[in-house]
């Protein structure tokens, strides 16, 4: 299974000169626990989740409203190209301790990979393997 097939292509997204709140408005607004940083022609610039918020915003009194989301988001994030298989992503996800891969081609965002979809892909395959067992051992 390829990482386009269980990407999250709808992408929350906001400039590097966006306020801290105004990300945060979008975080609220769509339910989403980061948001991706992108400058023209969706190339990625960074990456803010709502622990950077709380630990370099609120942790530091700072004003979200005077904060840019280019002073305390991750830059140059980890990212994998949408051709790449699921494996792949799980490892990289792994050995970086993250729960989001932002997704690209040609060098422009194309979707987000949360744990939460490849926990999905994995669990199908697991209840595939289950169906298969239970088939096996009618006979």
């Amino acid at each position: 299974m390829l990482v386009r097939q269980k990407m999250q292509k709808e992408l929350v997204t906001v400039l590097p000169s966006s306020s801290v709140h105004e990300a945060a408005l979008k975080m609220k607004e769509y339910g989403v626990g980061s948001v991706l940083v992108v400058e023209e022609g969706w190339k990625l610039r960074g990456i803010l989740t709502d622990r950077d918020i709380a630990i370099a915003v609120a942790a530091d009194s700072k004003d979200p409203k005077a904060t840019y989301t280019c002073d305390v988001m991750t830059t140059d994030p980890i990212a994998i190209n949408a051709d790449a298989d699921i494996d792949s992503a799980l490892r990289i996800m792994n050995r970086a301790n993250i729960r989001r891969l932002p997704v690209t081609e040609n060098g422009k965002l194309v979707g987000l990979l949360s744990s939460a979809d490849v926990a999905t892909e994995i669990k199908e395959e697991f209840d595939q393997f289950i169906g298969l067992e239970k088939a096996f051992a009618k006979h």
